[in-house]
């Protein structure tokens, strides 16, 4: 593909990078329910041009996520930040930020002075992984599209430009054929990595051959030593048991960090957490309400937190298909996302780097292949990474929480529990 044009329209709004427009038929306000367009990503993309997510938006701006951050452009500023290495099993590894601290203190009965401890420091490693996504086309199909204009993606794409022409978008501002393709495969790359930064994928055995395994922060979170608390005695039962660890630890240690609930986790935080006669929400609940614009309209919202940190749902986790019951994170501040690709801001990151004929993110692949399609064209989009926790015992994980809707309630809709659709989630 051509390298697309970069459009200076583009503003962060929300932790996301919009394109401009003051029309409320243009606004895409989520991963599932979309504008105008349906629910179809590969369409909306071009509306918004990174689709976001709060819970994600968090995991990215935790202050782990941030030092991540600074360690990475100070490495790529030429600063020789030692920031890689190997493991004795020969896989890239992320030397985490080392952690300092003194061994005990001793002292024996007929001693004056205390003996001091030693310093310690301990710097553990966290292994990097990569993640990629591809579009294949038959050399067959890209001489028809080039001598007769229409690819398989030509009716989505007419459809799309009408719908900008009737909406007022002026004809020299549509975007062409080959910048729709473009920018639908830039899209589906970025929820890709939304997706395997929150869920990981373990196992190649559905939906294609991505990657065959990616610490996301499920998998920090199945470590044996992470506290689990189960919530069948309900979501204020639980609560209260994390109320108890974060006490024992100290509840300073968690400022910066936030609670991730997957949708149906956080159903059942809306049905539970309800004031009582005399109009006050549980002990060590907070709940603020205000309003959204959603699709031109202003809609009532609940804003929840716990004991100052507050819950966040997202869309991305996920929901186990059979029982419905979500997870609940507690992810403290020493929880963050290393990346190779600057996901904070990647629209223009990849549009360059789309440019650069060496680029290690993008690739470009013509291989020769059997009769009858005889050769292939394949455009590659590529980033590396892992979710790092510096502090296990700072993990907490609530499980099993049931959304308290009869299961009757999501017959037709099971496509929408995980958003398969969009990018493989391996379970």
């Amino acid at each position: 593909m051509k390298p697309i044009q970069t459009y200076n329209n583009l503003e962060q709004r929300g932790g996301a990078t919009v394109v401009q427009s003051s029309l409320d038929a243009l606004s895409i306000d989520n991963l599932i329910v979309g504008g105008k367009l349906g629910n179809s990503l590969a369409q909306s993309i071009f509306t918004s041009i990174i689709e976001s997510d709060a819970g994600f938006a968090a995991l990215l701006n935790t202050p782990l996520s941030r030092q991540l951050r600074a360690m990475r452009d100070a490495s790529l500023g030429g600063e020789n930040v030692p920031i890689y290495g190997k493991d004795a099993d020969g896989n890239l590894t992320l030397k985490n930020i080392p952690k300092m601290s003194f061994s005990a203190m001793t002292s024996n009965p007929d001693d004056c002075c205390v003996i001091a401890g030693d310093l310690q420091v301990c710097q553990d490693e966290t292994i990097l992984k990569a993640i990629c996504i591809e579009k294949c086309e038959k050399e067959l199909d890209r001489m028809v599209a080039a001598v007769s204009g229409a690819s398989s993606s030509s009716a989505v794409y007419a459809a799309y430009k009408q719908m900008l022409i009737g909406a007022g978008v002026p004809k020299n501002s549509l975007p062409t054929l080959a910048e729709f393709e473009q920018l639908s495969l830039i899209g589906q790359f970025i929820v890709l990595n939304m997706l395997t930064f929150i869920n990981g994928l373990l196992e190649v055995e559905q939906n294609g051959n991505i990657v065959k395994r990616f610490s996301g922060l499920a998998q920090v979170y199945a470590n044996a030593d992470v506290l689990g608390i189960s919530a069948g005695g309900g979501v204020i039962a639980a609560f209260n048991q994390v109320l108890c660890r974060m006490n024992i630890m100290g509840a300073s240690n968690f400022a910066g960090g936030f609670f991730l609930a997957s949708r149906t986790a956080y159903s059942a935080i809306q049905q539970e957490i309800v004031p009582k006669r005399d109009g006050v929400y549980p002990a060590g609940w907070t709940v603020t309400e205000t309003t959204e614009t959603v699709n031109g309209y202003q809609m009532p919202v609940k804003h929840y937190s716990f004991n100052g940190l507050p819950v966040i749902e997202s869309d991305l986790v996920y929901i186990d298909p059979d029982t419905l019951d979500g997870d609940i994170y507690l992810v403290p501040p020493t929880v963050g996302v290393f990346s190779g690709v600057p996901l904070d801001m990647p629209a223009p990151f990849i549009l360059n780097e789309w440019k650069d004929a060496k680029s290690p993110f993008v690739h470009f692949d013509q291989t020769s292949t059997a009769y009858p399609d005889c050769w292939t064209s394949c455009d590659r989009l590529t980033n590396f990474g892992a979710v790092v926790s510096t502090e296990v015992n700072g993990l907490l994980k609530i499980t099993g929480v049931s959304s308290g809707c009869d299961a009757e309630m999501y017959q037709g809709v099971e496509g929408l529990i995980n958003i398969n659709s969009y990018a493989p989630y391996i379970a």
